[in-house]
């Protein structure tokens, strides 16, 4: 194989340890999700507790993102700065901290659906 068609390396976006490091944040977003159900029961500051979460791991998502733009644009009029291999890798990264933000829906869904609603009696008076 010739060397000029090889990708070229770049640790700090496809290192084991970057993905490695992406991969356990992701994981350990479920674990509070997984302790909060496990009484069955979703308390207002469980939620807002996730909420904080997805929105830290968001923050990380947007961040990654914004960065790949301008590597991919490349700064003034040198080119672009990043491959397309590793502008993907960065993009499925980004993607994964995404997901954090389902797990926030998903407790909230819950939440919302255990809620006993009692009908309103067909009355101005209760309206």
């Amino acid at each position: 194989m010739e060397l000029d068609k090889c990708l070229p390396a770049n640790p700090d976006i496809s290192g084991i340890g970057v993905r490695a490091a992406i991969y356990t944040q992701n994981l350990l977003c479920f674990l509070p999700l997984a302790v909060y159900l496990w009484d069955k029961r979703i308390t207002p500051d469980e939620l807002a507790g996730v909420r904080d979460q997805s929105i830290g791991m968001l923050a990380v998502a947007f961040s990654i993102l914004i960065i790949t733009i301008i590597l991919a644009k490349g700064p003034g009029s040198q080119g672009p700065t990043i491959s397309r291999y590793h502008a993907a890798i960065v993009l499925d990264l980004s993607w994964m901290n995404n997901t954090s933000t389902w797990i926030w829906f998903i407790l909230f869904a819950y939440q919302r659906s255990t809620i006993e609603y009692k009908p309103t009696d067909p009355t101005w008076s209760a309206w």
